[in-house]
């Protein structure tokens, strides 16, 4: 996609509801010389255009954090003062956020039905278009069930779209993506450059997932929503998820380390199966804010990249205390999922130097050992008399640390409670603090920031976040191991899931498991909470995955611990009351607007999911 994803221009003419035709995002007509739209996209440049717009569309899903992440056991908000609708379980179907994934993710559709409404059946692009039309209507179900399923191309006045049950809904994903995973006008799998196009492999990864989470939608009914417990009715659906994660793994290895496997310079590497492509070369925009905010989501607040020289992170996502105990000592996942170290820069007119000082010098500069420490972050299992040798051991590292107050370096153990220690410039140690995590987190600075979406290309401006133009990793092959572990684990195929999640662990240096029971966490617990082996499952994903922006709220309420892990985890909920509405009904979806339920016919109020 790199190649041509800028061809085509999306023209928003409005951000009202789905059942409007004028509220999908359309590809533009770039042709001239009077040709109609329907004589352009009739060409095979017409239909490049218009699926290079399609594809595009996946880019709010991909990048949006709100709907992804938030309200789950793994991240807590360190300093705002109120950590928002979606940690609290306080939206409603007026909330913005919702209305855009809903409208957005069928503008995606929309598109990708145009692209077989002017190309028809027999087009070279038929197939991509129907990939994502079911990869928009996974994201769909996910979060909002069964809903409207359109496969026509919306281009007149129409208002009547009832929803869909999910079974059927799930049905009819399952029979095309059957299709496509054998289809003769895709690739086998698409490799480097062509990461971001469908592929047969890709369509088999997602075929993967519809059958583990038709599973758990249609075959397994909860029996307690705060225990999390359920009872499996059928395994027909997870042996398939099994089957096809199976299929789309293909044998393949994790050879890359975790640190390769996320290294900014080694994109589109073998273990990519799909992505949402970004480009800064060629970027026919201000290339400041033509790019996503990932770098910056995950972490606390470390000053102003004009100011510090340090990359410039928001804090409503740092790990939770939970989150911070997930890494045992020798896992290669903290080092490759967390940044360490940050240096300090020197000043140019008043001006930090950027890139080879600084964040971004960890990755630009083939040797950091000349560059004094800003801050430095040690896990749970490293202790203050190692930290502090480790102080003596660069007396001279420390100078220039101006992000600080008083001119001292900040190092914290990532722990709770948290040690935290100031450094002044010649080596010594100023101060000791031993604080509660979340009281010394809403400290700036304390927390550990996430490293998998740098982009040591990213401009120095005081707010960077949207100059990120590293692609967006949706489907990849350790993540397709954990489907894989999940699918057989709940197909009772008990042997066969651990071997795929100690396969994963193994690549991390991570102590190989003997049995589920073997898992012992250690994080904090509360009394008579008794660990599973989909916890054991839940828990890998967490720690492969951290960061990603994968979709952890759907992990949990895929698996009907929603309620259970943020009663648990989660600061902000204290009971499943909280997660309810007054008539006691737990939000497991998220609301359909309440724009698309007042003006689609299709849909009358009593149709709205349960809690709103």
């Amino acid at each position: 996609m790199k190649k041509y994803i800028y061809i085509s221009a999306l023209a928003l003419t409005s951000a009202l509801t789905f059942s409007s035709c004028d509220d999908f995002l359309e590809a533009e007509n770039k042709s001239s010389g009077g040709v109609t739209a329907d004589e352009y996209y009739a060409t095979e440049e017409g239909l490049e255009s218009f699926m290079a717009t399609a594809y595009s569309g996946l880019k709010w899903m991909a990048t949006n954090t709100e709907i992804n992440e938030w309200g789950t056991d793994l991240y807590v908000d360190v300093r705002n003062g109120d950590p928002g609708e979606f940690h609290k379980y306080t939206f409603s179907a007026e909330n913005g956020t919702i209305e855009n994934l809903y409208v957005n993710t069928y503008a995606m559709i929309n598109n990708a039905n145009g692209v077989l409404f002017y190309g028809g059946e027999e087009s070279k692009f038929a197939d991509e278009a129907k990939f994502l039309r079911c990869y928009g209507y996974y994201l769909l179900t996910q979060h909002f069930g069964g809903v409207p399923y359109v496969t026509e191309y919306i281009n007149n006045d129409e208002r009547n779209y009832p929803r869909m049950e999910l079974g059927e809904l799930y049905d009819h994903l399952i029979t095309e993506l059957e299709e496509l995973a054998t289809s003769d006008r895709l690739p086998e799998e698409s490799l480097g450059a062509n990461v971001g196009r469908a592929s047969k492999r890709a369509a088999a990864a997602l075929l993967a997932k519809v059958y583990l989470a038709a599973g758990w939608d249609i075959q397994t009914s909860l029996t307690d929503a705060v225990k999390g417990t359920y009872e499996v009715k059928s395994t027909e659906y997870f042996k398939e998820a099994a089957k096809w994660a199976k299929t789309a793994i293909n044998g393949q290895q994790l050879t890359l380390s975790f640190q390769e496997k996320w290294w900014p310079f080694n994109e589109n590497n073998a273990e990519e199966i799909f992505s949402v492509q970004y480009q800064r070369e060629g970027f026919p925009g201000d290339i400041a804010t033509g790019g996503h905010n990932l770098q910056g989501a995950f972490g606390h607040m470390y000053g102003g990249p004009t100011d510090s020289g340090l990359k410039a992170c928001g804090s409503a996502l740092c790990p939770s205390t939970k989150a911070i105990y997930l890494w045992d000592k020798g896992d290669e996942r903290w080092t490759g999922t967390f940044m360490q170290v940050m240096y300090n820069s020197t000043k140019k007119d008043g001006v930090p130097t950027w890139g080879t000082e600084g964040y971004y010098a960890y990755y630009n500069n083939a040797d950091n050992s000349h560059l004094n420490i800003a801050f430095a972050y040690f896990p749970y299992y490293v202790t203050q008399k190692e930290v502090e040798d480790w102080v003596a051991a660069n007396p001279d590292r420390f100078k220039h640390s101006g992000n600080m107050a008083n001119a001292r370096a900040g190092l914290f153990i990532m722990a709770d409670p948290m040690v935290l220690m100031y450094v002044k410039e010649n080596g010594e140690i100023a101060s000791t603090a031993i604080e509660d995590y979340h009281t010394g987190g809403t400290r700036a600075q304390a927390g550990v920031t996430v490293r998998k979406y740098d982009d040591p290309n990213t401009l120095q401006s005081q707010n960077n976040n949207n100059s990120c133009y590293r692609d967006i990793v949706v489907l990849h092959l350790s993540e397709l191991y954990l489907t894989a572990a999940e699918a057989n684990l709940m197909a009772g195929e008990e042997k066969e899931a651990l071997n795929y999640l100690n396969a994963v662990r193994k690549r991390a240096k991570a102590t190989e498991l003997a049995s589920f029971g073997a898992y012992s966490p250690m994080y904090l617990l509360p009394e008579n909470y008794e660990v599973t082996a989909l916890d054991v499952v839940l828990d890998e994903r967490a720690r492969e995955l951290f960061g990603e922006n994968e979709g952890r709220w759907v992990d949990l309420r895929r698996t009907k611990q929603l309620v259970r892990y943020n009663v648990t985890f989660n600061d902000y909920i204290n009971s499943v009351a909280d997660m309810s509405n007054n008539r006691g009904e737990v939000k497991w979806l998220r609301p359909i607007p309440q724009g698309d339920i007042s003006t689609n016919e299709g849909i009358a109020p009593e149709d709205q999911n349960p809690g709103y």
